[in-house]
């Protein structure tokens, strides 16, 4: 009955005291819950272990060795009995009683499944109902034990049973309920938090005075840190000392609507983005609009480079470290609050943080990834905040974590299907509920920021009208997206031109090292940014081979020549950003230097290449990587390179629909239809390279971006080709829909009562649908560090899933999988793990053939 208490006081907590009281009444149609539908919530809550008290679990609970019974479906079976049992059950619950409070016994029914089914994913009942675990024996009676919760209820939450309008049926308030006790279902099972007592009479109300404690200690309730910020509206200062730009500006002020909003920020690179996004963060905090933030990025390199950044920005804005709201890295892999790695990973899912007393409370989102989003402020990857829409494990949790934040969500592109077709559906839940997104691009297109601002209601402009759209440009509506405003306003006043050269050099490695280095002896620090690992490999050892001598030249960590991409421990991908940083970085003082990378370096790092060199790309990633191109208005460049210079490293076959296979799909060189699969768009994008020698960048993003995405131009190029073209067409657009379908089949659909049959998760899907995400990743333990290829303790390895898929998924928890017949030689880790060898060196992490 302890248990019980705690998770209703937690719920009832968070309804009153977050702002998901409100996100759950806008669900309804209503500002916020009333007292006597949180009391409700709350009974539901009480009863959600009730299925312990069956004979079976209680004997397991006293012996180990007894027959494992759980307390999930021996209870909500009983809803597809005839045994007499089950009317004792049903009075017993009470369901008579409280069917009232829903409108009726099915929708009970609902409210009680989605109460049981509280431990990450839908329950439905079956039959098989075995009755004998619910008949009294001997002394112990289940039944009594239910009524005797059921009335203590009464005494806890009088006001439930107040004569009080019944909830307005609603599907998806039902789902984000669940989420909601399932988040109060893991708090109030902190034993540190509601720890055993010896006289428990009156255990309600100690639970009530601990899950406040808690909200407080883990910076879940903003109360303290809102009041901080004043009663005046913060101005742009709280967040930068710098003046804003006006693209700044009027993003902050962006009206704050009660209904939700949505947001489109589109600003070239370096822009300021970051920091307009915090600004109207803190603006709807101040108002009381939003709780937290979600910073949602690309990738884990972006994830943990803007990391550092919003807790230098958290610290400006609040500067009582005490109330400051606790800022989380949301990557699995990491540990970190508030800038501080915690020291380890304890048995039993604890964690061991420098300021026990401090962090560990603090720090309590950052422990488990199912938690990231319940903490204050994340910053992660996009992938977290999609999961909160797919049919896999927790998926409500995250989503109604989600809830009381503005989820930001950095570099939205046009280019997947599948991945924007998630975030359709994550936007679409976020914003019924009343909350607050904001989408940022340097490159988007026309017809996906149409279809996001929408819901798809208007059709997008047509190729012609969307190349002459002004950019940047801010488009704002509310949350029932039918009116949106949009907004033009400068940038900084930081222009280039950039001479754009391409030479078909990217199937000749030898020859990229030649050009790098040769640039790289007059003192320019040289970037080359290839689409694929084992290309960025292969010029690495070119480099390293056309230096000869002069090592200097080398991009090194510590003194070691490597290439900067995602196959490396955490803790060198880290070392590996700071040394990037630290040579190309804006005031550093390093000239002559050449560095290989793949896309790892495009987003987030703050790095200033005098030359780039790039793989051929679609053209709003092109325009991402130029972003490193001369970032800065330095004035002491090498002579030489004082004007912008991209070299596009083009394949050696001018016909890019010699690549196109007979299914229609393209498998070039350098991930030329494989890594980037529309050959549309490359064709698109190396027209552009070969008509206009110049960019103007930003004044010419908009009608690049156009030119290469917009679904007319794309058409174009078909019509004017044809053969093989016309196939692949077919191919993508046959993918488009696909992934679309696919993505359909895959989210959770919110408009069918949760426990409907068709509301169930298939177990099997867990595996493909995280991999399609990118979350199949498998992270080996290594049980007795060893020191890596830059002199860092390695404990820990991530494999692309790719790399093994022959191992089981360990979910983003634990791992609890290590690698074996560990050694190192010639500078190198061998390891074996889940039946494959692997080699870990200064090249990074590959399968090892014996």
């Amino acid at each position: 009955m302890a248990h019980s208490a705690d998770v209703a006081a937690m719920l009832e907590a968070l309804l009153e005291h977050t702002i998901l009281g409100r996100r759950l009444g806008h669900l309804l149609g209503q500002e916020h819950l009333s007292p006597a539908q949180t009391a409700r919530l709350c009974v539901l809550a009480a009863l959600h272990d009730v299925g312990k008290v069956n004979h079976g679990f209680q004997a397991r609970a006293l012996d180990k060795k007894a027959p494992p019974i759980g307390h999930v479906a021996p209870l909500i079976n009983f809803l597809r009995t005839d045994d007499a049992i089950q009317g004792e059950l049903v009075e017993a619950l009470g369901v008579r009683e409280i069917a009232g409070w829903f409108g009726g016994e099915q929708e009970v029914i609902a409210f009680l499944l989605a109460t049981w089914g509280h431990h990450g994913r839908p329950v439905e009942p079956q039959p098989g109902f075995r009755a004998h675990l619910w008949r009294k024996k001997d002394a112990q009676s289940p039944v009594q034990g239910i009524e005797d919760l059921r009335r203590a209820t009464e005494a806890w939450f009088p006001q439930a049973f107040d004569d009080a309008p019944a909830f307005r049926m609603s599907s998806e308030f039902l789902h984000a309920y669940n989420g909601v006790l399932t988040l109060a279902d893991w708090m109030g099972s902190d034993e540190q938090v509601f720890c055993w007592r010896d006289d428990e009479s009156n255990r309600i109300e100690f639970a009530r005075e601990q899950a406040r404690q808690a909200l407080q200690k883990m910076g879940l309730n903003p109360a303290r840190a809102r009041a901080s910020l004043g009663e005046k509206t913060p101005e742009f200062a709280a967040v930068s000392p710098f003046p804003p730009y006006e693209i700044q500006r009027v993003c902050a002020e962006l009206p704050i609507h009660q209904n939700g909003s949505l947001t489109v920020l589109e600003s070239d690179t370096g822009s300021g983005k970051t920091e307009a996004a915090i600004a109207r963060f803190i603006r709807l905090f101040h108002a009381g609009e939003v709780d937290g933030m979600y910073f949602a990025l690309p990738t884990r390199t972006a994830a943990t480079q803007l990391y550092r950044r919003v807790v230098e920005t958290l610290e400006r804005a609040f500067p009582d470290p005490e109330i400051r709201p606790p800022a989380v890295l949301a990557v699995p892999g990491y540990l970190e609050v508030d800038g501080t790695q915690a020291v380890q990973r304890l048995p039993h899912f604890r964690v061991l943080w420098p300021d026990q007393s401090r962090h560990r409370w603090r720090g309590w989102a950052a422990e488990q990834p199912k938690r990231y989003l319940a903490g204050a402020v994340a910053v992660g990857t996009i992938d977290q905040a999609l999961l909160s829409g797919l049919k896999v494990g927790h998926a409500h949790l995250r989503a109604s974590a989600l809830l009381r934040h503005l989820l930001v969500v950095d570099e939205v592109h046009a280019s997947d299907t599948y991945m924007t077709r998630l975030l359709e559906t994550v936007l679409d839940h976020h914003l019924n509920a009343g909350g607050h997104a904001l989408l940022m691009s340097a490159t988007l297109g026309s017809a996906t920021r149409t279809r996001l601002v929408t819901r798809g209601r208007q059709q997008p402009p047509g190729l012609e009208e969307a190349a002459q759209e002004p950019y940047p440009l801010l488009t704002h509506v509310d949350g029932r997206r039918r009116e949106p405003v949009q907004l033009h306003a400068p940038s900084s006043d930081y222009s280039k031109t950039v001479q754009i050269d391409g030479q078909q050099l990217a199937e000749h490695p030898a020859e990229i090292a030649r050009v790098a280095v040769a640039a790289a002896k007059k003192g320019a620090r040289v970037l080359i940014i290839r689409n694929t690992v084992a290309t960025c490999r292969q010029v690495q050892l070119a480099l390293e081979d056309e230096v000869g001598s002069a090592r200097e030249l080398l991009f090194d960590v510590g003194g070691v020549p490597a290439p900067h991409h995602s196959r490396f421990a955490g803790v060198d991908r880290v070392a590996l950003d700071q040394a990037i940083e630290a040579n190309f970085g804006k005031d550093t003082a390093r000239a002559g230097c050449v560095a290989v990378a793949t896309q790892t370096v495009e987003q987030s790092l703050d790095i200033d290449a005098d030359l780039l060199l790039s793989d051929l790309c679609p053209v709003d990633v092109l325009l991402q990587r130029i972003g490193r191109l001369h970032r800065h208005d330095r004035r002491a460049r090498p002579g030489g390179f004082s004007a912008p210079k991209l070299v596009v490293l083009l394949p050696d076959e001018r016909d890019l629909g010699a690549f196109i296979q007979e299914s229609g799909q393209g498998r070039g060189p350098c991930g030329l239809g494989t890594v980037y699969s529309d050959m549309r768009m490359l064709e698109a994008t190396w027209r552009l390279i070969e008509q206009k020698s110049t960019w103007t960048i930003p004044a010419m993003n908009r009608e690049l971006v156009e030119r290469a995405t917009h679904p007319e131009g794309l058409a174009e190029i078909v019509s004017d080709l044809g053969g093989a073209w016309v196939s692949h067409a077919i191919c993508m657009g046959g993918t488009e829909f696909a992934d679309r379908a696919l993505a359909d089949l895959n989210l959770i659909d919110r408009t069918i009562l949760y426990g409907d049959s068709d509301s169930l998760f298939s177990s099997d899907l867990d595996e493909r649908i995280k991999t399609r995400l990118g979350e199949g990743d498998r992270r080996v333990r290594i049980e007795d560090a060893v020191i890596g290829p830059f002199g860092e303790a390695t404990r820990e390895l991530t494999l692309p899933a790719f790399m093994a898929n022959h191992a089981a998924d360990d979910s983003n928890e634990q791992p609890e999988e290590f690698a074996t017949e560990i050694r190192v030689e010639d500078d190198a880790l061998y390891f074996d793990f889940a039946g494959q060898s692997y080699r870990y060196d200064r090249l990074g992490i590959q399968l090892h053939q014996q």
